[in-house]
């Protein structure tokens, strides 16, 4: 029985693809660290002393006073040195009592108004030496994640809407 290569095509093709989607199976790879993160200038073993919370920072200081703030991670931005960080004060669903916590995202702070969460938030936000945003995303770096509580020294930026951002010099993680 002679084969032609027009008989054979469509296991090729099959054979090709089966192999083609079985290799995009699974999760991908993490892009492995080239060196040291310029984000390691940031980080701080110590806990500064004299913190305030987000809330006070955003009501009290002004432009340019070099301050030092407390409260917890709200959200990243991916691929920039760049986090949201909200007073102590607001509640995510994981900090209410009794509450049926099947949110997907707690940091988002949906359980609260969203008008007490705009006054209780601020930028933060990670410079090079030549003041321009660091292209690393902060998550994950040294453990860093949703919620959680970290001190930052920098200088206060206010725009004329109230929106403050916090240029950073250093960065503790509470725990």
């Amino acid at each position: 029985m002679e084969t032609t290569i027009m008989s054979k095509t469509p296991l090729i093709l099959f054979v090709a693809l089966t192999t083609l989607l079985l290799g995009s199976c699974g999760d991908a790879a993490e892009p492995e660290a080239t060196g040291p993160s310029q984000l390691d200038a940031f980080w701080s073993q110590d806990s500064p002393s004299g913190a305030r919370e987000v809330l006070d920072i955003r009501s009290n200081a002004g432009a340019g006073d070099q301050i030092v703030v407390t409260g917890r991670i709200q959200d990243f931005v991916d691929g920039r040195a760049f986090i949201k960080m909200t007073d102590s004060a607001l509640k995510s669903c994981l900090d209410l009592d009794g509450a049926d916590c099947s949110c997907p995202t707690p940091w988002d702070y949906c359980c609260e108004d969203p008008a007490k969460v705009k006054t209780h938030i601020i930028g933060v936000a990670f410079h090079d030496e030549g003041g321009r945003l660091l292209r690393e995303g902060l998550k994950g770096f040294n453990g860093l994640d949703h919620l959680q509580t970290i001190t930052v020294t920098g200088t206060v930026n206010k725009d004329d809407e109230g929106n403050v951002i916090v240029v950073a010099t250093a960065l503790h993680r509470k725990g």
